[in-house]
């Protein structure tokens, strides 16, 4: 059997982001998949403790050279999320998919066989791609200037209160605004698709039902919130 896997909002260098909890599985998944989705919001560049872009971006090069270095025979994917989609980071992706073979990066959404993956920041964005491109400039500039803003930013997640409270929809609506998305830029027309895959809401789930299509979530590994490395068959054999 063929296998990939998946992964969202990390929320890397984040002072609420719980990767030690995760490592040694993220790890196990890229020994054992040919392609792992890294599904946006790995690296949260505003509130990064590195303070500035220059910083984080070059920690965030760092720990996906390790990553796609470690291991050659998988194929990474990084897609952007709200958090991690700025100018500096998309530059240093692209030198760093121009450099490794098995790494390449996208935007807003790729397409693996008979599955989608997208971050899912359209939720809250709007239903097309200049939407998500409006709402992602909100979070790019660090927040090390907005001293208030940053001990509101600690004081809550300082707490283990899951951080996405606010963000917590009905599955249907967060489907039904995915594909809303979807359709208005035509990621679905002929290209057979019947799983998709998005994070953002930090809410786990998997093989949700909606008008055709099974949705899957894979949360999140920040305090409060609990994450999965979600793994999927891809047809063929090796």
């Amino acid at each position: 059997m063929r296998y990939g896997a998946t992964i969202s909002d990390l929320h890397l260098f984040s002072h609420h982001s719980s990767l030690d909890r995760y490592h040694d599985r993220i790890q196990q998944a890229a020994r054992e998949a040919e392609v792992f989705v890294l599904n946006g919001d790995i690296f949260d560049f505003k509130w990064s403790r590195h303070g500035v872009f220059s910083s984080s971006v070059t920690a965030a090069v760092r720990f996906l050279k390790s990553l796609a270095e470690a291991h050659p025979h998988c194929h990474f994917r990084v897609i952007l999320g709200n958090h991690d989609a700025v100018p500096p980071y998309v530059a240093a992706l692209e030198e760093l998919s121009a450099s490794h073979a098995n790494l390449e990066w996208h935007e807003f959404a790729c397409v693996i066989q008979n599955r989608l993956f997208l971050h899912g920041d359209t939720i809250n964005a709007g239903n097309t791609n200049n939407a998500i491109r409006r709402f992602r400039s909100r979070l790019q500039q660090p927040a090390n200037g907005h001293p208030l803003q940053r001990m509101a930013h600690l004081a809550v997640h300082g707490s283990h209160v899951p951080w996405v409270a606010w963000k917590v929809f009905p599955r249907r609506i967060l489907a039904s605004r995915i594909l809303s998305y979807l359709e208005n830029e035509d990621w679905l027309d002929g290209r057979g698709i019947e799983h998709i895959y998005f994070g953002h809401t930090h809410q786990a789930f998997e093989d949700f039902y909606f008008r055709g299509y099974l949705f899957h979530n894979c949360g999140s590994a920040t305090h409060g919130a609990r994450m999965r490395v979600v793994r999927f068959q891809l047809e063929g054999h090796s």
